[in-house]
């Protein structure tokens, strides 16, 4: 564990005290004694240090303090040190200065849904959109919470393994036609395809996007001619994936790390201009 994700309902209390499968995991799965100190996060991305100050039989009672920028207060335990030492930044660091990124994800068949939700907050997004498209066989009502609260589970759980410092918002499931109203507030909109539809680089996109980017990725079918036609009408630009064909789950991956390993090294290249022979 690199930190320890605090229960939705939190609110800001100095000790409280976990149940349930906050407990398990604390207790049964990572036997943490009385007395450890481990870092953790609450769901606004505030990094706090947790102590397990007493311990029953079902429920465990933990200290919750905020970590001070710039202060480092050093774990009790050997494996809670491990864990503290590897959380890296606090909010507010250089490191969340780049554009906020939005994954539009078209529902895929079976719990393929469960690995993308999972690898898009390991990669640290801001945003999951789950979509019902034309291609989409799976179908969710925006009040299925069976569905969402799993994907609320496993978004807890990766933030928790992979250490890091944002928790993506998870928004209910909206029809395709939604998305270029979702996306009215500016921005860059991507849509990935298996062929090559526009003359231009992904680089080129993303070279003076500043703000917020939204991404597309279909289901195991694609996306539709009228949605290909409705994203281009919205001003989204179409970004091939190369000739490999690729699992739903890879494509969604695939296409969160091409557009982020771009950003991060943007300030390192630059675009060259198109040779027209």
């Amino acid at each position: 564990m690199r930190q320890f994700v605090l229960p939705a309902d939190y609110s800001g209390e100095s000790r409280l005290i976990l149940r349930g499968r906050s407990f398990h995991y604390l207790r049964e799965v990572l036997r943490l004694p009385v007395g450890s100190t481990f870092p953790g996060m609450d769901t606004k991305g505030t990094r706090v240090t947790l102590t397990i100050v007493d311990a029953g039989k079902s429920s465990c009672t933990v200290s919750v303090e905020p970590v001070i920028h710039g202060h480092d207060p050093s774990p009790s335990s050997g494996a809670a040190a491990q864990a503290r030492s590897a959380a890296g930044p606090v909010p507010g660091d250089s490191t969340r200065g780049r554009p906020r990124i939005t994954l539009f994800q078209c529902l895929p068949k079976g719990r393929k849904m469960d690995l993308i939700v999972r690898q898009a907050a390991e990669a640290g997004i801001d945003r999951i959109v789950p979509v019902m498209s034309e291609h989409s066989i799976a179908r969710i009502d925006a009040g299925d919470s069976g569905k969402t609260g799993r994907w609320h589970r496993i978004i807890r759980e990766a933030l928790q393994q992979s250490g890091t410092d944002h928790l993506p918002i998870l928004e209910y499931p909206l029809p395709f036609d939604s998305i270029p109203a979702e996306q009215e507030g500016g921005g860059t909109g991507l849509f990935f395809h298996e062929r090559p539809l526009a003359n231009k680089t992904l680089h080129e996109y993303l070279l003076d996007a500043t703000d917020q980017i939204a991404l597309v990725v279909g289901p195991e079918g694609g996306l539709s001619e009228k949605e290909v036609a409705l994203l281009t009408s919205a001003g989204f630009g179409s970004v091939w994936l190369g000739e490999s064909v690729l699992r739903v789950e890879t494509a969604a991956l695939y296409s969160i790390a091409a557009v982020q390993i771009v950003l991060l090294e943007r300030d390192s290249w630059k675009a060259r201009p198109r040779s027209n022979g």
